[in-house]
């Protein structure tokens, strides 16, 4: 299936969706107390049993035919709270284009619930030719916080919720890439992914000293539902504290937690280039994780021919993201698409996730408007239906990988075909960072090499690159045909281990074409 940077699903009429809402507020218990991560709970398990019935939104051609470029043109020019002295200002979206679904937006103002207004007066549609039909009352469809950010005291957006349960973050000079979700379910299964979506948010106003903004939000889906409460702080990087209840409607066969979704079309040798003459797309360049056990391991991510998944078992996770390694324009040479300004973002879990698994799905692309990369921890157990499952985490996006990752590790990977053995592949690992920038070219550094499934390695060599501080493994290896092979390195001084491990499938040399 494709994963699309732009996911979305069938949509509830607004009429349906306020007097579904109205319905659900009446059988609530009344709250003696002010509104709360509680009041969200109490509305997911009021809907875990209700039957999900959603239905087509009727929003007008003009809106649904928009291209994405269009879509952008219609701005909100009457923010939220613009003008009360306040550090957030909050815009919102219409539905068009691939943002079907209306939700319903709420503020919260000293523990009181209050409506926010909807006018079509507050929205610019730029250049576009707009009928005279389009409904007064056509509501929502997600929307973005503001900040004194990059251009002090101008505010500029910093995170925006919008489509499903998606939303994406950018610290001081960042541009929009890798996304967050609120819940993942089935990817890449045969059955077909399901998008739960956020069916309803909460903006709790700021006061004017504040510096977190908190927002809550009520899920939905025909497997589950769920209340999450979202506390958000930017800044040179931009953190978003994620708690979270849901329940399950009934078993699914994977349920994901704290997925990222990200875009990886070509670079470095690896993906297939379609004949694109950049020389690397992409919003990531690797994947990161942190094994309870003190393992650090980064997992080249790739365009694979074919639909592919990884699984990496873990226990009491410290945590994964998915990484943007080049910072130069030159390594990319997009004055459009600015890849070196595209976050890294990293999953911190609260408390012990105990055992599990992460994920990395890697789906086939030929172009850069694709999110095919989605990586998203599995947890041993999964709650039985109705039976709420707590979790916590803190998300990260950076620009700056400086101080995450304790070990030297690997900063850079390339890969080549040999042209003297067939199927052969040349993997080239830069480990740079830490301890390693201070040693000489004459310490006596060993490379310690895996290549299993029954690929062979037929050569390899350790340099060191003194202008760079880094030391390049440069090694050919011969994988199976139809059978890739699960390759291992790391580096040891003195037979005491120096860097973390780097990790990759390698499938060969003609599997790539």
């Amino acid at each position: 299936m494709n994963i699309y940077r732009r996911h979305h699903l069938s949509l509830k009429p607004l009429s349906a969706v306020l007097l579904g809402l109205a319905g659900l507020a009446a059988t609530l218990p009344a709250y003696a107390a002010e509104f709360s991560m509680a009041t969200v709970e109490a509305k997911a398990k009021l809907l875990v049993d209700r039957t999900y019935n959603p239905k087509p939104l009727p929003i007008p051609a003009f809106l649904k035919d928009l291209t994405p470029d269009q879509y952008a043109q219609i701005q909100d020019v009457s923010p939220l709270w613009r003008g009360d002295n306040l550090p957030y200002e909050a815009q919102f979206y219409l539905p068009g284009s691939w943002f079907h679904r209306p939700v319903v937006i709420r503020s919260v103002v000293d523990g009181a619930v209050r409506p926010i207004p909807f006018s079509l007066e507050h929205f610019s549609f730029g250049k576009l030719n707009v009928p005279q039909n389009i409904p007064a009352a056509l509501g929502y469809a997600g929307f973005r916080l503001l900040a004194p950010l990059d251009n002090p005291p101008h505010h500029n957006e910093f995170i925006s919720f919008l489509g499903a349960t998606y939303f994406r973050a950018v610290g001081k000079g960042a541009i929009y890439g890798t996304s967050a979700r609120g819940l993942g379910i089935d990817t890449a299964q045969p059955s077909g992914e399901i998008f739960p979506y956020f069916k309803e948010f909460w903006l709790v106003r700021p006061k004017p000293d504040a510096t977190t903004m908190v927002v809550y939000a009520l899920m939905d889906s025909s497997v589950a539902t769920g209340a999450y409460r979202f506390t958000i702080q930017q800044g040179d990087s931009t953190t978003v504290h994620v708690e979270a209840t849901i329940y399950l409607r009934k078993p699914v066969q994977v349920l994901e937690l704290a997925p990222l979704t990200s875009m990886y079309w070509h670079g470095h040798g690896r993906g297939v280039i379609a004949g694109d003459w950049h020389p690397a797309q992409h919003d990531s360049s690797d994947l990161v994780m942190a094994n309870g056990n003190g393992e650090w391991t980064t997992r080249p991510i790739n365009n694979p021919l074919y639909a592919q998944t990884t699984t990496y078992a873990m226990d009491h996770p410290v945590g994964f993201g998915l990484i943007q390694q080049g910072r130069r324009f030159s390594a990319y040479q997009g004055i459009e698409t600015q890849y070196q300004r595209r976050p890294s973002v990293w999953v911190q879990p609260d408390g012990d996730w105990g055992k599990g698994q992460l994920r990395l799905v890697e789906l086939p692309t030929n172009n850069r408007d694709m999110d095919n990369i989605v990586a998203f921890w599995v947890p041993e157990h999964e709650p039985a239906p109705k039976t709420p499952l707590h979790f916590a985490y803190t998300l990260r996006f950076f620009l700056d990988n400086h101080g995450l990752i304790p070990l030297p590790h690997p900063v850079g990977t390339y890969l080549g075909d040999d042209p003297k053995v067939p199927g052969a592949r040349t993997v080239v690992i830069d480990f740079g960072g830490g301890a390693l920038t201070k040693l000489q070219e004459t310490a006596p550094v060993q490379v310690h090499l895996e290549a299993a499934d029954g690929a062979k390695i037929l050569s390899q060599k350790l340099e060191w690159e003194k202008d760079g501080h880094f030391w390049r493994v440069i090694a050919v290896i011969q994988p199976q045909p139809n059978s890739p092979s699960n390759v291992r390195c790391f580096l040891t001084l003195n037979h005491q281990v120096m860097s973390n491990t780097w990790t990759y499938l390698l499938h060969a040399a003609k599997e790539q074409m």
